[in-house]
């Protein structure tokens, strides 16, 4: 499954379909309600679904930037990830939202939490706010832009454990996932809205991530195929 593997034709399809696909479904792992085909006409003919909140359209427009943000980063080989560029992207997928419909918007945003969290159906003790600026410098001080699958799914399960922001945890995390796959020459996952229990469930063990996320991998490549 790497990405070294497939033509340049192939790989532009390939990221083009995943702009539609993980967006959609990383979205609505969190609860949006636009179909699969609605989101398609918003990021393709910038078409709105009639009758579904703007705010929840606003945020899927705003994760489709900050994807493209991941998919250019990550080609180059030497761009390391910081703090700054995990709040930057979390900051391009609510900005529009927070403007136009600030009520919606959990606050801060391009800023970490300042009040304690829980992942919804998972035992896991996050990282309350004191700790989290530390807790992420620690994290990205272990990685490098040489990778593992097995390394990457470790680093979203602490990524995740520290759940830095106030929302878009787990979107971000996956954001971040696919940009180690794609800088690591790896495809990046499509895990499917469909697969958010066992996503949930394997979490809390690597190696039932790492297998979790090859299964992701094959995901993708049905998109060009």
């Amino acid at each position: 499954m790497n990405l070294t593997n497939l033509t340049l034709r192939q790989k532009e399809t390939l990221f083009r379909q995943l702009r539609i696909s993980i967006t959609h479904h990383s979205n609505a792992m969190e609860g949006t309600t636009l179909s699969f085909g609605e989101t398609k006409e918003l990021l393709e003919k910038g078409i709105t679904a009639g009758g579904k909140p703007l705010s929840e359209q606003l945020v899927i427009l705003g994760f489709a930037k900050a994807y493209d943000v991941v998919v250019r980063e990550s080609s180059n080989p030497s761009f390391e990830m910081s703090s700054s560029f995990i709040k930057d992207l979390h900051y391009i997928m609510f900005e529009d939202a927070l403007r136009l419909s600030s009520s919606y918007i959990e606050k801060p945003i391009g800023a970490y939490r300042i009040d304690e969290r829980y992942i919804k159906g998972v035992d896991i003790k996050l990282s309350p706010p004191t700790r989290i600026a530390q807790d992420i410098d620690n994290l990205l001080y272990r990685i490098s832009n040489r990778m593992t699958l097995k390394e990457i799914a470790q680093f979203h399960i602490d990524f995740e454990r520290i759940h830095p922001f106030a929302d878009g945890n787990g979107r971000i995390g996956r954001l971040l996932m696919a940009f180690q796959y794609i800088q690591n020459g790896f495809v990046p996952p499509l895990i499917l809205n469909d697969n958010r229990m066992d996503y949930l469930d394997a979490l809390g063990e690597v190696e039932l991530l790492t297998q979790f996320l090859e299964l992701g991998s094959k995901e993708s490549l049905r998109l060009i195929r």
